[in-house]
């Protein structure tokens, strides 16, 4: 079985983060760092995707809040609070999560494909399930994370997309 085009018996390591109670996690390719918050300049932006932006070493990097994007309620829990800065269809993005757990290796045999899981979550947001220890943790398409409005250049024409 192939799930999101990795393949069968391949070994990915995934990089394990926490967002409200949910555990996710995303192939370690796609990360260039994970860095601490620092002040996120805020941007209008029509999709209401984006928290703002930060300047990292000189370079100006679209931040989005995972937590607002998957509606999770801002109670009053201790965040350990990391951003991900990841590639996206060849753009760097960066992930505000509210903790990272571990880097894991996972046989892409044991992931096994999303459960229905009804109107909460939407089609294609998650690539799959795989457990860890005695816990689950869900494959997280980035790519979905980001609506197709996120990725306009200046003309306005949509980026081609890329794989997850």
């Amino acid at each position: 079985m192939s799930v999101g085009g990795l393949q069968d018996n391949g070994i990915i390591q995934m990089a394990a983060f926490r967002v409200g109670t949910e555990d996710y996690v995303i192939d370690i390719m796609r990360i260039k760092e994970i860095i601490n918050p620092q002040k996120i300049t805020p941007v209008h932006d029509e999709t209401g995707l984006l928290e703002g932006v930060i300047n990292l070493r000189g370079s100006i990097i679209p931040v989005v809040d995972l937590r607002k994007r998957f509606g999770v309620s801002n109670s009053g829990e201790k965040r350990e609070s990391k951003i991900i800065i990841a590639v996206v269809s060849e753009k760097v993005v960066g992930f505000l999560v509210d903790e990272v757990l571990d880097v894991l290796r996972i046989s892409s045999s044991h992931i096994k494909p999303p459960p229905a899981l009804g109107r909460e979550m939407e089609p294609g947001l998650i690539l799959g399930v795989c457990q860890a220890d005695d816990r689950l943790l869900l494959l997280l398409n980035l790519k979905k994370v980001l609506t197709p409005s996120f990725f306009k250049d200046d003309l306005g024409k949509a980026v081609a997309e890329g794989e997850v």
